[in-house]
């Protein structure tokens, strides 16, 4: 297993998830999933390793990023490209060829070894057709195929754009679409993206949209896999991590909150340092890894809340974020409930604004569910970094 902290762990370099894969494929019999996963658990490792091992359990997969598509026709096309690319046998070639839908082509491009790109037509049917056009199609050939569409919230977001009448209406229509193809065909779909699609339809209120999808949530690590984890990693690389070493690491990372991304790049930090490793190693590479020259690690946290809730609620949440940051025991509800009442001065809009944005906090990996009555930051590294890099200073005048 190497060490990996930027490219997708497949492969040898994927670790475990043995359980998490069983639940996915038993859901898989009969049902379509909805995988909600934050930033780095290692969702998109996951699906191409189900993808690796598909043919077991029957399924055609086939795994496609949307997270670039700028419109609902570029969205159709990466579908068709993706499907015609990964046709060892050409039967689904032949048949779009043979169908009128070949009469809709602009052009068709070769990329890469098999790969294919196609554009159709300006006066092409509309998206909508298109689409359940290449779901008919698939289905009729008889294959169980397993579409895994990654970032699917992404693409959302941008139909979305400024949050306007005409953008919530795009999403609206693409949703209740995307919904009316999953139950029209015997396709089975896995939906996936670190950015929670239930949290986008809830913030359009098109929950209804996605009623249908099985929801699996990918975690941590427990500290059993964790230690495991770290201890394979270390062989590979001759290195020595003893039980209070390996302890360290788990404490500073998160016991509550050991995501493979976060442990490999602690391990990145250590594997080159010469002789045994130790408290006092771990403590220091800590430091350097919230440097600011490291803090690309840990941004998108702060940068997603914008993505994922628009204006004014990201702004609502950073100061919730904020309030829990300066106490590793986090703030009580009463002190986010005030932090918010300078905003929202109805008590009744600020109790139901504060419940939605600690429900995303929690489902998207920020903060844990209270043990003492105070909402804490599930992570102490995003703690230690949000502290550092995002919160402004104490006032304690």
């Amino acid at each position: 297993m190497r060490n990996i902290t930027g490219a997708i762990a497949e492969g040898p370099d994927f670790f475990d998830r043995i359980n998490e894969m069983t639940r996915l494929w038993d859901k898989l019999k009969t049902d379509n999933v909805l995988l909600l996963a934050p930033r780095r658990v290692g969702k998109t490792s996951l699906m191409k390793q189900m993808a690796r091992n598909a043919g077991d359990y029957g399924f055609n997969p086939l795994y496609v990023d949307v997270s670039d598509c700028a419109d609902e026709l570029r969205f159709v096309e990466r579908l068709y490209s993706s499907i015609l690319s990964h046709d060892t046998t050409g039967r689904y070639r032949q048949a779009f060829e043979e169908s009128w839908l070949a009469k809709t082509l602009k052009s068709v491009q070769k990329v890469g070894g098999y790969g294919v790109s196609l554009e159709f037509k300006a006066d092409a049917p509309s998206w909508q057709v298109l689409g359940e056009e290449l779901t008919k199609m698939i289905a009729k050939l008889g294959d169980q195929w397993l579409l895994q569409i990654d970032e699917l919230p992404v693409f959302v977001l941008k139909l979305l754009d400024d949050g306007s009448s005409e953008g919530r209406a795009r999403v609206r229509q693409f949703l209740y679409w995307l919904r009316r193809v999953r139950l029209g065909y015997p396709v089975r779909w896995m939906l996936a993206g670190s950015i929670g699609l239930d949290t986008v339809a809830a913030r359009i209120n098109v929950a209804d949209a996605i009623n249908d999808l099985h929801i699996e949530k990918l975690g941590a690590f427990s500290i059993e896999t964790a230690t495991a984890f770290l201890r394979d990693l270390a062989r590979a690389y001759e290195k020595t991590l003893d039980e209070e070493t390996i302890d360290r690491i788990l404490t500073r990372v998160g016991v509550d909150w050991l995501v493979p991304y976060y442990l490999q790049l602690v391990f990145n930090e250590l594997r080159n340092l010469p002789g045994l490793l130790g408290r006092l190693q771990v403590d220091q590479e800590m430091e350097s890894l919230l440097g600011p020259h490291h803090r690309n690690y840990f941004d998108y946290w702060r940068q997603r809340l914008t993505e994922e809730l628009g204006a004014p609620e990201a702004n609502h949440a950073l100061l919730l974020l904020n309030a829990c940051c300066y106490s590793e025991h986090g703030a009580s509800r009463q002190t986010l409930s005030a932090v918010l009442s300078r905003w929202i001065a109805d008590a009744t809009m600020r109790e139901e604004r504060l419940r939605y944005l600690l429900d995303v906090l929690q489902n998207d990996g920020y903060m844990v569910e209270p043990r003492r009555g105070e909402w804490r930051f599930i992570s102490p590294l995003l703690r230690e970094y949000w502290l550092l890099r995002v919160a402004p200073p104490q006032d304690f005048s």
